[in-house]
């Protein structure tokens, strides 16, 4: 019989667990994730762990919500950063917003692979989602005057988020790129970029 770390005692099993799931996804990605290395990661055996969490897929999408619970709350972070008086312009404001949650994404996907990773576990569109959602008012006016500007936006901050994950190294940095996104968005008269 495999020996096990006693680190669990009584409590939240199911908390200990996702917690352990989070931190494995932190260092190799969802592919990390297994409801038996959890398990080895708690100090319980591998048919406790299959208590909470029947089968992998209930635990790596425990875990994705919990990736995405960080990834929002540096979303939010970025968004009230932002000087609500920023240049005096609602368009500037806009722009400002976009740049901040772009870079936060950017920078969650470079700093934690693994948990952006996770966070985009079985399809990007919850990612997507999350994203839009804090930044509705602004994609609004944008998905008004053109519809594939917002799904351009997307694209481009995504891409960089996945390349940044990857360690990817290029000519062009994330911020000109954000630059020429941006300021194609404000050469269409919808937003005024500072």
């Amino acid at each position: 019989m495999p020996a096990y770390r006693s680190s669990y005692h009584y409590g939240n099993l199911r908390a200990a667990l996702t917690d352990a799931a989070l931190d494995l996804a932190r260092h190799g990605g969802p592919a990390a994730v297994t409801v038996r290395g959890v398990a080895r990661s708690v100090g319980v055996t591998p048919p406790a762990a299959y208590r909470h969490f029947a089968e992998a897929e209930e635990l790596l999408t425990a875990t994705r919500d919990r990736a995405l619970t960080l990834l929002a709350e540096g979303v939010d972070a970025a968004i009230g950063s932002v000087p609500a008086g920023c240049g005096g312009a609602e368009g500037a404001v806009a722009a400002a917003s976009l740049r901040a949650v772009a870079e936060a994404y950017i920078g969650f996907a470079k700093s934690q692979p693994g948990l952006f990773a996770m966070a985009c576990h079985g399809s990007a569109q919850t990612v997507r989602t999350l994203i839009t959602g804090c930044l509705d008012p602004f994609l609004d006016a944008l998905s008004a005057h053109s519809p594939g500007m917002v799904f351009a936006l997307w694209s481009a901050v995504h891409a960089l988020a996945v390349l940044a994950a990857e360690g990817a190294v290029y000519d062009v940095s994330p911020d000109e790129v954000l630059d020429t996104v941006l300021g194609w968005i404000a050469a269409s008269g919808r937003l005024s970029v500072p």
